[in-house]
C-alpha cells in the first residue's frame, strides 16, 4: 500500500450510508423495481434521506474518493465528477461493470451480456453490439418512428402505467425482433419474472430462463426483415458472442426502464407550463432533452458500481484489485453543492450546457 491515502469514513457513517443508501437500493429491487417497496420508500422520504446524508459526506470529504464501509466489506464512494468520469470512462479495464452482486443477479437471466462481460469476451460483443446498433440506426432508423406512432394510437383518453409499459415493450420486440414478436408477450413477462427472481435475495429460475431463451431464440433465428435481428449475420461474432444473450439486454434496457423514464417525462409534461410540452412536440431535440431531464430527476439506477480488475495507482494511492467503487446517482444528479438547478426541471440545461440558464423554478 502506498504511504498515501484516500480518508476514511467512521464507522457511524458506514452505518448510515448501508442502512439509508445501500439496503433501501438492494430491497427495492436492483433489476426489477418491486412495487410495494419501492411506494414505501417514495412515502417515507427515502431518497431524500440518502441525498441529506450524501450532502453531509460531500461537506466533510469534499470530491473524494473516500473509503467507506458497506455491511462488512470497505469500498471507494466517487463524490467528484473528475472521479466518477474517470471509473466510468475506464470499464472494462481497469474498472469492470460486473460487481457481485449485479453479476451473479445479472447471471440469472442475461448471462453472456455485454454488460457484465470482461475481456476478451467483453471485446468480442462490444464489437458485436456497435456493429448491429451503428446498422441499426443508419438502415433502420426510419422504422423507429412508425413503429413508436402505431403503438401510441391504441392509447385511450386515460393513460395508466401498465397500458403504457405493454405499449413500450411491443415497440421494443417489434424493434428488435421484428413485427411476427409484437404480439409474443409471454416474452416479456418471462423476462420480468426472471428479473424479479433475480433481485437479491433471489437465486433466479433455470427452468424458466430455458423455456425464455428458447422462445427469444426463434425470433432471433426467424432474423424477420426490419428488425435489428435481421442485421445479426452481417455483424462480427464468433462461438462466445451469443447474439441472442446481447438482445436480452436491448429487450431488458428498453423495457421497465425505458417505459418508466418516458412516463415520468409525460408526467413533467402534465403538471409544467404548456409551452414545455408545445417546444417539445414540434423540437425532437428538446423532446431528448426532457427524456434526459427525467431520468436525472428519477434515476432508474439509483447507484451504480463498479471493481477494479487490478491493482490502481489513483493519484499517488494504491487502490487494491476486486474494490468496489460506487457512484450514488440519486445524489449526484441532485447535489445541491454542485447544481443550481439541482431540483428543478431544467431541459434547457442539455441543450447549452450552462448551469443557471434553467427557465423554470418549480421544485420536483
Amino acid at each position: 500500500m502506498a504511504d498515501s491515502d484516500f480518508p476514511h469514513a467512521s464507522i457511524l457513517e458506514g452505518i448510515r450510508f448501508t442502512a439509508q443508501v445501500a439496503v433501501p437500493n438492494v430491497i427495492q429491487g436492483l433489476f426489477r423495481r418491486r412495487r410495494h417497496a419501492a411506494a414505501v420508500a417514495s412515502r417515507t422520504g427515502a431518497d431524500k434521506l440518502a441525498v441529506r446524508f450524501m450532502s453531509g459526506l460531500r461537506r466533510s470529504y469534499g470530491d473524494g474518493p473516500v473509503w467507506i464501509r458497506v455491511a462488512k466489506d470497505e469500498a471507494l464512494l466517487l463524490l467528484g465528477t473528475d472521479q466518477i468520469r474517470r471509473a466510468l470512462e475506464g470499464s472494462p479495464d481497469p474498472f469492470a461493470s460486473d460487481p457481485e452482486p449485479k453479476k451473479s443477479g445479472m447471471s440469472h437471466f442475461q448471462p453472456h451480456a455485454l454488460t457484465i462481460s470482461r475481456t476478451p469476451e467483453w471485446e468480442d460483443r462490444r464489437r458485436f453490439t456497435e456493429a448491429v446498433l451503428d446498422a441499426g440506426m443508419t438502415r433502420r432508423a426510419d422504422r423507429f418512428g412508425p413503429v413508436a406512432a402505431e403503438e401510441a394510437v391504441t392509447f385511450s383518453e386515460v393513460l395508466d402505467w401498465s397500458t403504457w409499459n405493454r405499449a413500450v415493450r411491443r415497440v421494443a420486440r417489434r424493434i428488435i425482433l421484428g413485427d411476427a414478436a409484437a404480439d409474443d408477450e409471454r416474452l416479456s413477462e418471462w423476462l420480468g419474472d426472471l428479473m424479479d427472481k433475480a433481485n437479491p435475495p433471489g437465486g433466479g429460475d433455470d427452468s424458466l430462463y430455458k423455456n425464455f431463451l428458447a422462445a427469444l431464440s426463434k425470433h432471433v433465428n426467424a432474423a424477420q426483415d426490419g428488425s435489428l435481428a435481421s442485421l445479426f449475420a452481417q455483424a462480427p461474432q464468433d462461438r462466445q458472442t451469443d447474439p441472442a444473450g446481447q438482445a436480452i439486454h436491448w429487450l431488458f434496457a428498453l423495457g421497465d426502464t425505458l417505459a418508466i423514464n418516458s412516463l415520468r417525462c409525460l408526467a413533467l409534461f402534465s403538471v409544467f407550463p404548456r409551452e414545455h410540452t408545445e417546444q417539445a412536440l414540434s423540437d425532437l431535440g428538446y423532446l431528448d432533452a426532457c427524456q434526459h431531464e427525467a431520468m436525472r430527476l428519477w434515476p432508474t439506477t439509483p447507484m451504480l458500481s463498479r471493481e477494479t480488475t487490478r491493482e490502481v495507482d489513483w493519484d499517488g494511492v494504491t487502490v487494491p484489485a476486486n474494490t468496489q467503487l460506487l457512484i450514488v446517482n440519486t445524489f449526484n444528479h441532485r447535489d445541491r453543492g454542485r447544481h443550481e438547478f439541482a431540483d428543478q426541471f431544467a431541459p434547457e440545461q442539455w441543450i447549452t450546457g450552462e448551469i443557471g440558464r434553467a427557465s423554470c423554478r418549480e421544485r420536483v
